[in-house]
């Protein structure tokens, strides 16, 4: 497992948090229910970070150009997007989320 630089109390339910590391980009979801989700933080469409994306009803809103994702699975769900982007392990543990890296 990987540390990233944020709590669990950095991302209330509903909201996503973009983060680098290593020179890589993730999206950390927490999905209405309070579970947390991990996604490749570049939209799979123009390859532009997806830092202020949206939560909405199970999908994460690209904020360039509005190309949905599924937060449990990556799929793409709605154009400009046509494939999806990778999902990532991810766990609360000892007060930090971690991503496992190597999955």
């Amino acid at each position: 497992m990987t540390f990233t630089p944020l709590t669990p109390t950095d991302i209330a339910p509903g909201t996503s948090r973009f983060v680098q590391h290593e020179g890589a980009a993730f999206l950390i979801v927490r999905d209405a229910d309070g579970a947390l989700h991990a996604l490749d933080g570049l939209c799979s469409h123009a390859l532009l970070p997806l830092e202020g994306a949206r939560v909405r009803r199970g999908h994460v809103l690209c904020p360039h150009h509005g190309a949905r994702f599924d937060i449990a699975t990556g799929a793409a769900k709605g154009p400009p997007a046509h494939c999806g982007i990778r999902t990532w392990p991810v766990r609360e543990s000892d007060g930090m989320i971690e991503l496992d890296l190597n999955a």
